[in-house]
């Protein structure tokens, strides 16, 4: 039987989803792929006591929502993070991502992007766009430029919203983690309400009973 570590060390992203003993596997897993990699391993978390709360972590340098930097390069344990969180990522493109899930679920749509190595299945996970719908994420990115703030950023991306529900392709958690490559929380909650807008539009009401 082949070395697990073998398959995990061919990958730049790896996610940890929230299954049983995941804190624990994650933990040793991201130790594991910094020391064959020959680098210090450096924690992303969302308060600094979420990872100092275990002693294997405690020692090494931590990044917070509110503190910190990640230089890139290396290896990142992002331990448990929320979305604010992971803003400290937007500008690495060499580092190897070690992502420890909390809310089950909560980062699949980021693992699908990133074509990252589920560690629970085995399997690389893909998001599956087509150029059709990659343009359409494109844009909708290109007009929160101004952080959704205009009349007219709304309008244009709600029609590149009905391109992707007309493509087959609509996704709100894909959406929501292609935006969120590039763009901070702030706007980001603009373009829920944008979204939330158009889904409202788009579900069909419930009969009323007669």
């Amino acid at each position: 039987m082949a070395d697990p570590m073998t398959e995990v060390l061919k990958h730049q992203y790896i996610y940890v989803p929230r299954i049983k003993d995941a804190l624990n596997i994650g933990k040793q897993l991201a130790l594991a792929v910094a020391q064959a990699r020959g680098t210090r391993l450096r924690v992303l978390a969302p308060q600094k006591n979420s990872a100092t709360f275990h002693p294997e972590l405690a020692k090494l340098a931590i990044v917070t929502e509110r503190s910190g930097r990640l230089d890139d390069g290396g290896v990142i344990l992002a331990w448990c993070p929320t979305h604010k969180a992971m803003e400290k990522t937007h500008h690495l493109h060499n580092s190897v991502i070690v992502l420890v899930e909390w809310i089950p679920g909560e980062f699949a749509a980021w693992a699908k992007l990133n074509g990252a190595y589920n560690v629970a299945t085995g399997e690389v996970m893909n998001a599956g766009l087509s150029a059709e719908a990659r343009e359409a994420l494109e844009m909708i990115v290109s007009e929160g430029y101004n952080g959704w703030t205009k009349p007219t950023d709304q309008l244009m991306t709600t029609s590149y919203l009905e391109d992707l529900r007309s493509a087959g392709a609509y996704d709100r958690d894909l959406i929501l983690a292609y935006a969120r490559q590039t763009k901070w929380e702030t706007s980001i909650e603009r373009l829920k309400r944008i979204i939330d807008a158009f889904e409202a539009q788009t579900t069909p009401s419930p009969r009323r009973r007669r």
